[in-house]
């Protein structure tokens, strides 16, 4: 028999025999884990108390987030660590700097034509004025881009210094993944993670009581001055707006890029549970994935 033929017989050989021993070995322990390492360690991804077995892909939106903020514990998450446009959820960062800055509530102010860019608007005509406080207020309720550029520019800083306000206070609070382009959102430039989102969220709600208060309000109403019009302007949050649900702090966005985003902190007396969404397909889906994660059985 030539060489070569019976180096390949015994190649077959021993290959057969490799085979049958594997397959007697799954056989004889089933149940051995296919992920255990060399030695008898194991990888832990530390996952498993952050991710209830039932709520994996039940969410639309792109990013999702459920916190715990008296535990400083990631109750839940999805891709909360990648960066994404923010949209008006920017606005918080806008009004901790302006009430860094001071505000004079009682100062009266008009919107310039100029100002009235796209998305939320307060309705003004020309010639009326309102206090800072009326376009304080509309920035977060209504998430009025063009109340939130003439309060800015009301305060006497140019944009251009207040973003980099903006920028400075949030290397100060540790958002090293979120960076600002401008004041109202409408920039797709404005991007952060869901993570980080919490976290600058957190900070308005509890160390900015007027941040705290206008965005838990159902709605604000005030008096044009020199008309003396009656002006309501309601929520854009709809789970508060028009659902009825009562929560301590939260601030909606919308943009093409950004799609819907929403961040709110408490349910009724529940205080200790800051969730949020951001790229949520639409705005019925964006308010759903919010209750979906507020109403998750995590204790």
């Amino acid at each position: 028999m030539h060489k070569s033929t019976v180096i390949l017989a015994f190649l077959c050989v021993v290959l057969a025999g490799t085979t049958g021993f594997v397959t007697w070995r799954l056989l004889i322990y089933p149940d051995s884990n296919p992920d255990s390492l060399v030695g008898g360690a194991s990888i832990d991804l530390g996952l498993a108390d952050v991710v209830p077995e039932d709520a994996e892909k039940t969410f639309t939106a792109s990013s999702a987030l459920l916190y715990d903020v008296d535990t400083n514990r990631i109750l839940f998450e999805q891709n909360a660590f990648e960066r994404r446009p923010i949209a008006s959820i920017t606005k918080l960062m806008t009004a901790m700097v302006a009430l860094d800055y001071g505000i004079p509530w009682d100062k009266e102010a008009s919107i310039l034509p100029q100002e009235n860019v796209q998305g939320g608007k307060l309705h003004l005509f020309s010639g009326e004025k309102v206090t800072m406080r009326d376009l304080f207020a509309a920035s977060l309720i209504g998430s009025a881009n063009n109340a939130t550029l003439a309060y800015v520019r009301e305060l006497g800083i140019p944009e251009e210094e207040f973003v980099k306000k903006m920028n400075r206070k949030a290397i100060m609070l540790g958002l090293e993944q979120t960076e600002f382009s401008d004041v109202t959102g409408l920039d797709v430039g404005n991007i952060s993670t869901a993570y980080e989102v919490v976290m600058l969220a957190h900070t308005a709600f509890t160390e900015y009581p007027d941040i705290a208060h206008m965005t838990s309000s159902k709605e604000y109403s005030f008096t044009v001055k020199e008309s003396d019009r009656e002006h309501t302007m309601r929520n854009s949050n709809k789970l508060m707006a028009e659902w009825g649900i009562d929560v301590s702090g939260g601030k909606t966005g919308y943009l093409y890029e950004a799609r819907y985003c929403l961040v709110v902190k408490g349910v009724g007396k529940d205080e200790r549970l800051m969730a949020v969404v951001l790229g949520s397909p639409s705005e019925v889906e964006h308010f759903a994935d919010i209750k979906k994660l507020l109403n998750m059985d995590v204790n």
